[in-house]
């Protein structure tokens, strides 16, 4: 029962019908099986940007997010690195419902802002608007506060571009595993964003991810 609940809040999540975006939506547990090894992954692996304006499964969404910043031990570690012990960097899912943050530790999304903003994750590509999830990465410089010992901010900031980069490539090997194409970007209207998830000034956009369905 209690995994039809999560299903059934991740759909409506998903679903283009007229009700609102829920406030939070536990996500299903992850399936870590499957036929395609991570070889054969990594040999399929390529951006793509001729997505279909399809939504994700709950479960593909699900395995989307745990694989960038999922937990996988009983410690409470998780799937992406983290320096000096500071998981630094958050994930925003920005589907067409609204802008979600994803909370690693309870396998759940947050809702931020209800809509579509997905034109925000890009400058201009078109196909970024099609793409069922665009996930945005994020550096929080208060996550320092818990590492071992507190770096310079430069060094923190080129501690989170490592981590963001482990993150984006666990994803693409993710969706290469369920048929999605991913892109991974740069080129975001970081003002705009900042705006609309509701960021401190303090928080450093990183990188965008583009994830979905493809013709």
């Amino acid at each position: 029962m209690k995994k039809f609940f999560a299903t059934l809040a991740v759909t409506l999540l998903m679903s283009t019908s007229a009700f609102a975006a829920p406030n939070e939506i536990v996500l299903p547990t992850v399936e870590t099986g499957g036929n395609l090894s991570v070889m054969q992954a990594l040999s399929q692996r390529k951006s793509s940007r001729n997505f279909v304006d399809k939504n994700l499964t709950a479960q593909q969404l699900s395995k989307i997010l745990w694989a960038a910043d999922g937990v996988n031990r009983p410690d409470g570690k998780r799937v992406n690195p983290a320096a000096l012990g500071a998981y630094c960097v958050e994930v925003y899912a920005v589907t067409s419902e609204g802008i979600y943050l994803y909370e690693p530790t309870n396998h759940k999304l947050k809702l931020i802002a209800e809509g579509d903003f997905r034109s925000t994750t890009t400058t201009g590509q078109s196909f970024v608007t099609k793409a069922a999830v665009n996930l945005v990465y994020v550096e929080n410089p208060d996550a320092w506060s818990t590492a071992r010992k507190i770096p310079p901010r430069e060094s923190q900031l080129a501690n989170a571009n490592i981590v963001v980069g482990a993150m984006v490539q666990s994803v693409a090997l993710a969706a290469q595993t369920e048929g999605l194409g991913n892109c991974v970007r740069g080129s975001i209207n970081r003002d705009e964003f900042k705006r609309v998830a509701k960021l401190s000034d303090e928080k450093t956009i990183l990188l965008a991810q583009s994830v979905g369905f493809v013709e």
